[in-house]
């Protein structure tokens, strides 16, 4: 692994002495504040009972200090090193790189972290020594140190996957970004840690996954390292692959069940309680697979490229269309949608309580899939237009976005309650409302979306029906 030359290439750059000692100093002098700081405390201030309560407070503030270098420091220098090639123009170079993609993205991860990858093993072993000093559970600081490794090789593929992105011209905004993320999230890695520290049994507390007890901190790496090991394969598929979409179409469907599975193990101990954790569990897997859409949608290139395809095959005729549909993002999105569907009506089937009405549930399984069905068709459309004018997409948004909250504003403004159930998030929340039982107010929202496909149907059709046309005249 230390052979690979990118991570040599950013060792001579990140171990520079004159750039290196910067950081040492900057470093040892954190360390020795902490220290100093804290044995002050102890020595004149009292504000430790004894020596063990001294080494302790260490722990948690040498954790603190580890979770902000490994989640905030690392995760910059993992999303910057894409948009430095792009900056300094030598990103064809790295593409040319004679390397696997896995090599790749490894040279990355590690070679742009060098110097904080030398700073966590000291860290770490200062910490193991406070830990064992102060008293803490063994099992609980090997738990800990499990959660930190995996929430940091998490995120820090996410920003790398983030930043796979050659059409970015500047760096300003993945910077303003990160700032902006560490602004929120260094507070609440501090009171997590924070409250850590107050839990002496930590390491005791399990949860259920299904029918299994895990370790709460053992169930958060696991699923932690799941997800690392999917966006590992999308950076993969990124330096292979640059301009597919995230996600083969046997990959997402993959992961949606793999998401779907994790999301009912854990509300699998709530569902007997009520409707109110089956609908949780609704909307905690329904949202995820528009994301999954757009990281999913083949382009129009493809298209026209398939047409070329399907119509040199013999006896395509009528069937072309057919064809290029069931190519399309369109017949992606209804098979996904129809994963969920069976989870949902799996779900229902696990409750063992005689308030969860089958018909009913399903009919609001058909009622979301129409407004569902609105929004994947402006999702397509999106795709099939954008070359013939490049602000359709703005336009498009606005009217995704104006159809999911103008209810909201409206029942607000009126304050009617029935308006806001002409929204698909106003209709999801009235799942969890028992009072709201009105059939009509379903139906009439479901032919509204129905209504509402009609144009942005038509308009695909259209364009399916053009690019046929034209590559005939090829």
């Amino acid at each position: 692994m230390l052979n690979n030359p990118l991570i040599e290439r950013y060792r001579y750059s990140t171990l520079r002495p004159k750039q290196f000692w910067v950081f040492v100093t900057i470093y040892i002098f954190i360390i020795l504040l902490i220290i100093f700081i804290n044995y002050t405390g102890y020595e004149y201030q009292t504000f430790f009972k004894d020596i063990v309560e001294f080494y302790k407070s260490l722990y948690f503030q040498f954790l603190t200090f580890e979770v902000i270098m490994f989640f905030i420091w690392t995760a910059y220098n993992s999303g910057s090193a894409i948009k430095e090639e792009i900056l300094n123009r030598s990103f064809d170079f790295f593409r040319m790189l004679p390397l696997p993609a896995y090599k790749k993205a490894l040279g990355i991860l590690i070679g742009k972290n060098l110097v904080v990858l030398l700073f966590g093993a000291i860290n770490l072993a200062m910490l193991i020594f406070f830990g064992i000093a102060g008293q803490i559970n063994i099992n609980l600081q090997a738990q800990i140190l499990l959660t930190l490794l995996s929430i940091t090789i998490l995120a820090n593929l996410t920003s790398l996957l983030s930043s796979i992105n050659p059409a970015a011209k500047n760096k300003s905004s993945g910077i303003a970004l990160i700032l902006l993320a560490a602004f929120f999230l260094v507070p609440m890695m501090i009171h997590a840690v924070v409250a850590l520290s107050s839990i002496a049994e930590l390491q005791s507390y399990f949860v259920s996954f299904f029918k299994t007890k895990i370790p709460i901190l053992l169930l958060i790496s696991f699923i932690a390292l799941y997800f690392s090991w999917w966006i590992f394969k999308g950076i993969l598929r990124r330096f292979t692959h640059e301009l597919e979409p995230l996600f083969t179409r046997k990959g997402a469907q993959l992961f949606l069940v793999g998401y779907i599975f994790i999301a009912i193990g854990l509300y699998y101990k709530y569902i007997p309680l009520g409707p109110v954790p089956i609908y949780c569990c609704w909307l905690t897997t329904v949202i995820p697979i528009l994301l999954i859409d757009w990281s999913s949608l083949r382009n129009l290139d493809s298209y026209i490229e398939y047409s070329r395809f399907i119509q040199s095959r013999p006896n395509s005729g009528k069937t072309s269309i057919v064809s290029v549909l069931m190519y399309s993002n369109l017949s992606l999105a209804v098979v996904l949608f129809a994963i969920w569907a069976l989870s949902a009506i799996a779900t229902t089937f696990l409750a063992d309580y005689a308030c969860m009405n089958f018909l009913s549930n399903l009919y609001d399984i058909f009622i979301l899939f129409t407004s569902y069905l609105l929004l994947v068709l402006l999702l397509e459309l999106y795709v099939v237009c954008t070359p013939a004018s490049n602000k359709i997409g703005l336009l498009l948004a606005f009217v995704a976005v104006l159809y999911t909250i103008l209810p909201l504003i409206l029942s607000g403004i009126f304050d009617n309650r029935t308006i806001l159930l002409y929204s698909p998030v106003g209709f999801i929340m009235s799942l969890l409302d028992d009072s709201v039982t009105n059939t009509t107010i379903k139906t009439t929202f479901g032919l509204m979306n129905a209504l509402f496909c009609v144009f942005p149907a038509f308009l695909i059709w259209t364009r399916y029906n053009n690019i046929l046309a034209q590559r005939q005249k090829m």
